[in-house]
């Protein structure tokens, strides 16, 4: 074996691991820094918004904060979950966008032709969860339907 063969193999063989290390480098600081964009602080409880305090108290008079995001992306959003392990969605203007449970959602929540609506035709479930998605609202039944509406509550379809 010669000497000088064995060199060039070491040091051509250290180029592309060099390389390689750099792209993979290049790779984890681009993902890092798109993942930074989101970031979600926990807030102390009375640190939330009144506007959201008093959602909270007038809906789930029976329960209360016991955790709260504040994320920041492309708009501001905080998560608050509550003691009954509903899970509330505010925007930035502390507009209640999303509610998530696994019991029956409060009725005053719900838009009355919404809970009409699902009376009327879905007489043997109850609403679990309620979001704007959109122009529309979706409420996702315990039977794991989920109803589209339009803002003004009147029925649009089944989602799938």
């Amino acid at each position: 074996v010669d000497p000088a063969d064995v060199a060039f193999r070491t040091k051509r063989m250290k180029v592309p691991m060099s390389k390689n290390l750099l792209i993979v480098l290049a790779v984890f600081l681009s993902l890092s820094l798109m993942t930074s964009c989101d970031k979600e602080t926990v807030i102390p409880v009375q640190d939330v918004p009144s506007e959201i305090q008093g959602y909270v108290s007038m809906h789930f008079p029976a329960d209360s904060i016991i955790r709260a995001v504040k994320e920041k992306g492309e708009s501001e959003l905080f998560e608050i979950t509550l003691s009954n392990g509903f899970k509330l969605e505010f925007n930035a203007h502390y507009e209640i966008i999303d509610i998530d449970g696994n019991a029956k959602l409060p009725d005053s929540v719900i838009q009355s032709s919404i809970l009409d609506y699902v009376s009327s035709n879905y007489s043997a479930y109850y609403i679990i969860g309620w979001e704007i998605q959109g122009d529309n609202q979706e409420v996702q039944l315990n039977s794991g339907i989920v109803l589209v509406f339009t803002l003004s509550g009147d029925f649009l379809r089944i989602d799938d």
